[in-house]
């Protein structure tokens, strides 16, 4: 055992691979859950107890679109609905003086707060008379505000929107916690911000009168699917049409978004995890220099009565605690660079003890398997030869 960490330089470099391996596995894989579940929160903000109803692209009549009063009728005859809300969508460029930022829009009415989880820090949200009224206001998220106005409490301040080659000023009247804080650290304005506003007053600057999508909440998970067939049924009979609409399960959508960053995880810290191979074959050239250098100790031991199994051992134990040595490292080296990614990214530090569990276990595998050949060479030595051996 001496004689393996005597060369200290030797016995680190040897490890490192080890290290690096189980430090980019811990990391990657804490990264990995840290954003998924930075995702789905936002997900959840956007009503997973509920299904959003959309138009089929393709042949679509003027009859067939989505309209507000669509939302008001579907809740009324679906006594499992408890928030029916109508959305528009659009896009545009908000502008304060020199300062412009990209946006989507969310054109909305009182009944969105009921389905979407929207933060207030200041002001307040649309409400029915901003509506009625189509008046011109917007309530957009503090990082906007920062970004616009030099201050986050930007209430009562006025924005220029451009949308569809038309431009209106809007009066900020709330100010919401942005849902792309997560990212914006990392992207900053490669990601457009989110405004919302009167339906009424988006609609008028596209010149329609349709609305891009219903949203619901539902009473309960387990009816999302019989509502969502419900109301499909029920817009069909509405504007006598056919298979114009299909339903978006949010948790459907929650399922597959987990499932697909899950494999993502796990195929980039497979790819990190082939760095441990590369300590295993670090390991294996170690413990056969020592095995050369040793010959004459085991020719002795051998002479003594030390029998092959008890070689064999030996040098299977310093194997196996070099890798675990390795392993220690690369743990507390992965938990601080996961520590020091999540404050600087702003993503949720999310660190499985599992992962760390089976990193180590494999790290105890590595030691055992490419230390193998080295004890098994040991252990054959004739003793008479390596007692000759210089």
């Amino acid at each position: 055992m001496s004689s393996t960490f005597s060369n200290k330089l030797r016995a680190l470099l040897t490890v490192l691979g080890i290290v690096i391996g189980i430090l980019s596995v811990i990391t990657i894989v804490s990264i990995g859950k840290g954003g998924q579940s930075a995702i789905l929160g936002e997900l959840e903000k956007l009503g997973i107890n509920g299904i959003n109803i959309k138009i089929k692209s393709g042949d679509i009549l003027s009859k067939d679109t989505l309209k507000i009063e669509d939302a008001n009728n579907i809740k009324k005859y679906i006594p499992q609905i408890e928030t029916a809300a109508p959305v528009f969508n659009g896009f545009g460029v908000v502008k304060h003086n020199n300062r412009n930022r990209e946006a989507f829009i969310w054109g909305v009415d009182r009944e969105f707060r009921n389905i979407f989880s929207l933060q207030v820090l200041h002001g307040r949200l649309i409400n029915e008379t901003d509506t009625r009224s189509s008046r011109n206001v917007v309530v957009i998220d503090n990082i906007l505000a920062k970004k616009l106005f030099h201050r986050e409490n930007a209430v009562g301040r006025t924005l220029k929107l451009t949308s569809k080659k038309t431009s209106v000023m809007l009066t900020v009247i709330g100010i919401v916690k942005s849902s792309n804080e997560v990212f914006e650290d990392i992207f900053g304005e490669q990601i457009p911000t989110f405004i919302y506003m009167p339906i009424t007053t988006i609609q008028k600057i596209y010149n329609t009168d349709s609305v891009d999508q219903i949203s619901i909440k539902v009473d309960h998970q387990e009816n999302l699917d019989d509502v969502g067939i419900k109301v499909v049924k029920f817009l069909e009979r509405r504007h006598h049409n056919k298979d114009k609409y299909y339903v978006e399960n949010m948790m459907r959508q929650k399922e597959q978004i987990n499932k697909v960053t899950n494999i993502l995880t796990f195929i980039v810290g497979a790819v990190g995890a082939i760095s441990l191979i590369v300590g295993g074959i670090g390991i294996m050239n170690i413990m056969l220099v020592t095995v050369k250098e040793r010959t004459r100790e085991i020719g002795i031991r051998k002479a003594l009565g030390a029998r092959k199994k008890d070689i064999l051992m030996q040098f299977l134990v310093e194997a196996v605690i070099l890798t675990i040595t390795g392993g220690i490292i690369g743990v507390l080296t992965g938990v601080l660079s996961s520590w020091l990614i999540s404050c600087f990214s702003g993503l949720p530090l999310s660190i499985s003890v599992f992962t760390i569990l089976t990193a180590l276990v494999f790290s105890v595998f590595i030691g055992l398997v490419f230390g193998v050949y080295p004890a098994k060479k040991a252990a054959n030595l004739d003793p008479i030869e390596a007692l000759r051996y210089e």
